[in-house]
């Protein structure tokens, strides 16, 4: 006994539009965004990566002063420690608010 034939249909598929396509969300950059860096690296040695007290003290004492961890590369028989933080504004900023008397 032979199997019957099933008709099956295809979905029909549905245009794309140049509106649908440009939907998705495209990250963007803010032109008067001020998110500037700036970075500095220290260097340590194999022995301060690995006794497991120095490095957390370096990268204590630098987070106080608002440095932040970008990487650490490896640099011959030493490491160089990157970090960065936010440029700091060129101008003096100005007290708002009362003044006390």
């Amino acid at each position: 006994m032979p199997m019957p034939h099933r008709l099956e249909q295809e979905p029909e598929e549905e245009p794309e539009d140049e509106e649908t396509m440009s939907a998705a969300p495209v990250p963007s950059v803010v032109a008067g965004d001020s998110r500037e860096y700036e970075y500095r690296t220290e260097l340590v040695s194999v022995a301060e990566v690995l006794d497991g007290t120095t490095l957390p003290e370096r990268l204590n004492r630098a987070s106080g002063e608002g440095w932040d961890l970008v990487d650490i590369i490896a640099a011959g028989e030493q490491h160089a420690v990157l970090l960065r933080r936010l440029k700091r504004p060129e101008r003096p900023s100005r007290p708002v608010g009362f003044t006390p008397r």
